[in-house]
């Protein structure tokens, strides 16, 4: 019967006439003659079953204690909650999701690099109250632990858009594996979808890159190329320049890539800009979306600082 009044429930917040059919049926069905008020009381009796099904609020102190319940019953003896996204509101879920990340502040592991002051962190989504703390978002190389590819500091968790008008939310999440002695950690971006079919999260997108090296893993928020994902990373060979790879999301709604060169801006040239703004005139030409003559599209963030760019051999500068 439940699934009956809550198919009911739907059809009734979309469509008032088919409701009204379905709720007649209902009546006969049941042999039950009373008028107008049953129908009514009916029908709001459905749409609350199922608004309760599929939408009942959590609080979030609750999926936070559920998360350091599960955590510390794998062993760990402290765990600090760095970071709670609500993810039913901008996904429009059919149940409630968090994006929780944990982390370990309790004696660091064994095998950890002293300079680490914490532990590592642990990623978890949670469908109501219940904690998926299995997401992995490094190669795991071997049975040994490797903790530069382990996560241990957060850069960035939250949900993004693609598309006109926000119309597409992304979750996107940034790590940073153990620092080596030279100060280089694996930066992992990772950008994930909802399957409202499933009712699950799923990973679209993921890379990882040094950081010494000027490398960049950059989610595009504005502009042309709103969605799309740019790549920069050193070559190693003369003359010394970077990689600009472009991803875009597809049909397999997974994110692949559309286009591959060698930059024009060299290591240590002088420019203050991050690589994907150096190379966004030549990107963008290389897509069709820009010419010669063209304004210069302004680097992200830098509205206010960078009113005049100019382009000197094909890489876009700031006077």
């Amino acid at each position: 019967m439940l699934p009956v009044i809550s198919g009911i429930g739907r059809t009734c917040r979309s469509n008032i006439a088919k409701c009204w059919k379905m709720l007649s049926s209902l009546r006969d069905l049941l042999k039950w003659r009373s008028s107008l008020a049953l129908i009514v009381l009916l029908a709001a009796f459905a749409c609350s079953i199922d608004v309760g099904i599929a939408a009942l609020p959590v609080l979030a102190s609750d999926v936070d204690r559920a998360v350091v319940a599960a955590v510390e019953s794998s062993g760990v003896k402290q765990v600090t909650i760095v970071a709670h996204v609500d993810l039913t509101q901008p996904f429009g879920t059919d149940s409630p999701w968090t994006l929780i990340v944990a982390r370990n502040d309790g004696p660091l592991p064994e095998g950890v690099m002293e300079w680490q002051d914490h532990g590592p962190l642990i990623i978890c989504f949670v469908h109501n109250i219940s904690p998926d703390c299995s997401e992995k978002l490094y190669k795991v190389h071997g049975d040994e632990q490797d903790w530069f590819g382990t996560p241990f500091d957060l850069r960035d968790s939250r949900v993004v858009y693609g598309g006109e008008g926000n119309t597409h939310p992304i979750l996107l999440l940034k790590t940073c594996g153990a620092f080596g002695a030279d100060g280089n950690c694996g930066i992992a971006t990772a950008l994930y979808d909802y399957d409202r079919t499933t009712d699950r999260f799923f990973k679209t997108f993921l890379n990882v890159t040094g950081r010494n090296g000027n490398q960049v893993t950059r989610f595009v928020e504005t502009g042309p190329l709103r969605g799309d994902v740019i790549v920069d990373y050193p070559t190693d060979n003369a003359p010394y320049s970077y990689w600009i790879e472009v991803f875009r999301l597809g049909s397999s709604k997974q994110y692949s890539q559309i286009l591959r060169y060698r930059g024009h801006t060299h290591y240590g040239d002088g420019n203050t800009l991050a690589v994907p703004d150096s190379e966004m005139p030549e990107i963008l030409r290389r897509l069709g979306l820009w010419k010669p003559g063209d304004l210069l599209p302004i680097p992200s963030g830098k509205a206010g600082d960078c009113r005049h760019p100019v382009l000197r051999n094909q890489e876009e500068w700031c006077n």
